[in-house]
């Protein structure tokens, strides 16, 4: 059972140093280059009896992976790469551990995975596995072996799913991530499979297959299949339209994880609800069971979001990003470590996770809106608590902005979720205003605490500026009406939403409406650009990147990730955005390449090189335009850049140039 928790039970000494923050009196001092420093270690994780901690550190200028022996108290940096990164990893038994890689990060915070190597604790034996099952995925991203369960026997092997027979759909293998040897496991695939949840056994037991369409006009369906065992027949026991990357338009079943019982699924339904939450599904009588747990605001359906533990055979918890980081506890003991833990720390969101295969450690995470994060370490046998380490210690949380979760409505009536951060030591009141719009925009980007790749909150507050971080209609996780109330709308309602919010915070007199910028990436670009040329009287500036800045371009340029790997410009689309042919019109009047002659603001505009997800051709398109209408234009290319920048020398660049455009835009 777990221990008790005090606050005088916390140990002073650290397992690695914590050095102090650096000498500064406000955030404002605080260097562009310093707040973009990747983090010390960031993805921590204890092996399965407790003895060791992985995780990633940069390491001849990229992320690697460090192993960390918690007897000796040694540390080891176990990979070298030099050209990727290591952006995520597990633990295989206590001695191994597999790791993906990837080429730089995307604005939505999606990976461009680029590989699959597993290696020992100690750095030896090190496995390249990249060219199983290589393929792209709909959306443009590299795919090969996605890991979906350790067989927890202590061996090197793990259950995998791969495109190995065909690149149209998934099978699940029994892979031995020593040798490179795997089993079948899903021979009988219902094909076009595109996940697979294995029961308590590691019996694939549910897939869920989007087969195709029977015309590019025809609707596309999400199928979930069930067997009773290994060598029984598929049934298809659900099947509901889907739409885009979106699990469907409407009422939908999501199936998350077996119970241990390995006959209860624990499923995600928006059925009868605009929100989906947890339920029980029993597989026996074909019936959905009780409710589990649902969140007023938010989509509970992420298999993530459920913790299970194996020495106690059963579902034990439920975390959710929500409004604020959200932890439900079934299990008493665990509640109780929960409270004690949120009284030692009060100032901070303290994340639990519990190893797999031992109940004498745990590993806690320590973070906030102010605070990037610390790990300490919890000995229930003792008990006591023991700072590890924390991982951008560069910044002081007294010196960060509060983030505030706010709801306002929309001119249509419709309420829009947002993030206000307000810079420190100020009044709070007649600031100048940037509006930060994420991508996607079928997304979900922003939550409570924002300390990822690009924490832009926190920069632009340090400079003085409010930062508002709108949820706009098309977001995801609020909901299918929050969802299918972006169709067609592009430009519309959808950039309604956005100036709302910032005249929301006008009206509350937070904000000096003439001194008010828009700034995004992909999605959040196109709606800076849009923002500038279709209320050109509203934005001081602009500062779209990695922009798609014309319609017309977005659906015809063939030489896209999205055109090239899926037919989602031929189908949905239409459905989603228009048709440049039947929507000739409404294209040219919410293209911000068609309307550069509205322009009044000063207009930022950088692009990656290298971008497939929006094509250099889009900023070449808004620059030619607005400078043939006599408009300025600031215009950068990053080159070796994609969908997003992750050189740091390039990063730097990118917010100094932005530290200075604001300044000269905002600042009285």
């Amino acid at each position: 059972m777990l221990t008790t928790v005090s606050r005088a039970a916390v140990c002073a000494a650290a397992l690695l140093a914590l050095p102090s923050a650096w000498a500064q009196k406000t955030a404002a001092d605080i260097p562009v280059e310093t707040f973009f420093k990747k983090p010390q270690y960031q993805q921590m994780a204890l092996s399965p009896d407790s003895e060791h901690l992985a995780a990633l550190t940069p390491f001849k200028g990229r992320n690697n992976l460090v192993v960390i022996d918690l007897a000796r108290r040694t540390r080891s940096v176990i990979t070298s790469f030099e050209s990727l990164d290591v952006a995520n990893f597990y633990w295989v038994n206590n001695e191994r551990l597999c790791l993906r890689v990837a080429d730089g990060e995307e604005v939505s915070g999606r990976q461009n995975y680029r590989g699959t190597y597993c290696v020992d604790s100690d750095g030896k034996d090190l496995h390249d596995f990249t060219k199983l099952g290589v393929r792209r995925d709909s959306m443009g991203g590299f795919s090969s072996i996605t890991p979906l369960a350790i067989a927890n026997d202590g061996s090197a092997d793990v259950y995998v799913a791969m495109p190995e027979r065909t690149r149209d759909s998934l099978d699940v293998y029994k892979f031995d991530t020593k040798s490179g040897r795997y089993q079948i496991l899903t021979f009988d695939s219902p094909g076009s499979v595109q996940r697979w949840v294995l029961d308590r056994n590691n019996v694939p037991r549910v897939a869920v297959s989007v087969p195709d369409r029977k015309s590019k006009s025809a609707p596309q369906y999400r199928q979930i299949w069930y067997r009773d065992g290994a060598d029984s027949k598929w049934e298809k026991i659900f099947e509901a339209e889907m739409i885009g990357d979106a699990w469907t338009v409407g009422d939908a079943v999501s199936p998350l994880a077996f119970d241990y019982d390995n006959t209860t699924l624990y499923v995600a339904s928006n059925i009868g609800r605009d929100k989906a939450a947890i339920y029980k599904y029993d597989t026996k009588t074909r019936k959905m069971g009780e409710l589990v747990y649902e969140h007023p605001l938010m989509d509970v359906n992420d298999p993530a979001d459920l913790v299970f533990s194996r020495p106690l055979k059963k579902l034990v918890g439920i975390r959710v990003d929500a409004d604020k980081p959200t932890f439900k506890w079934f299990d008493p003991e665990l509640d109780k470590l929960q409270k004690q833990l949120d009284a030692t720390y009060p100032k901070t969101f303290n994340y639990l996770t519990l190893p797999a295969a031992s109940e004498k450690k745990a590993l806690i995470y320590a973070v906030s809106d102010t605070d990037p994060g610390m790990y300490l370490l919890l000995d229930r046998t003792k008990p006591s608590i023991e700072p590890i380490l924390k991982t951008r210690e560069w910044f002081d949380p007294a010196l960060m902005a509060e983030r505030k979760f706010i709801v306002y409505k929309a001119r249509d009536g419709m309420e829009i979720p947002a993030w206000v951060t307000i810079p420190r030591n100020t009044s709070g009141k007649n600031l100048p205003l940037i509006v930060n719009v994420h991508g996607g925009p079928w997304a979900r980007v922003y939550s409570a605490v924002e300390w990822g790749r690009w924490p832009e909150a926190q920069f632009f507050a340090s400079r003085g500026y409010v930062v508002l971080e709108p949820e706009p209609r098309g977001s995801t996780g609020w909901g299918k009406k929050h969802f299918t109330s972006s169709f067609r709308q592009w430009g519309q309602t959808m950039q309604d939403d956005i100036n709302d919010g910032a005249l929301y915070l006008v009206k509350e007199g937070i904000v000096d409406r003439s001194r008010m910028c828009i700034h995004g990436g992909s999605y959040g670009g196109y709606a800076a650009a849009m923002g500038v040329t279709r209320d050109p009287d509203l934005w001081k500036c602009g500062s779209p990147f990695v922009a798609v800045t014309d319609l017309f371009l977005f659906q015809k340029v063939l030489w896209s990730d999205i055109a090239q790997q899926s037919d989602f410009f031929d189908t949905d689309f239409k459905k989603m955005v228009g048709d440049s042919s039947a929507d000739k019109e409404m294209f040219t009047k919410y293209s911000p390449t068609k309307q550069a002659a509205n322009v009044k603001a000063n207009v930022l505009l950088t692009m990656g090189g290298d971008d497939v997800r929006v094509p250099l051709i889009h900023g070449e398109a808004f620059r030619d335009a607005l400078e043939a209408a006599g408009k300025k234009v600031e215009f950068v290319v990053y080159r070796g850049e994609g969908h997003g920048y992750n050189k740091e020398a390039n990063v730097t660049d990118f917010y100094s140039r932005l530290e200075k455009f604001f300044e000269a835009n905002l600042k009285k």
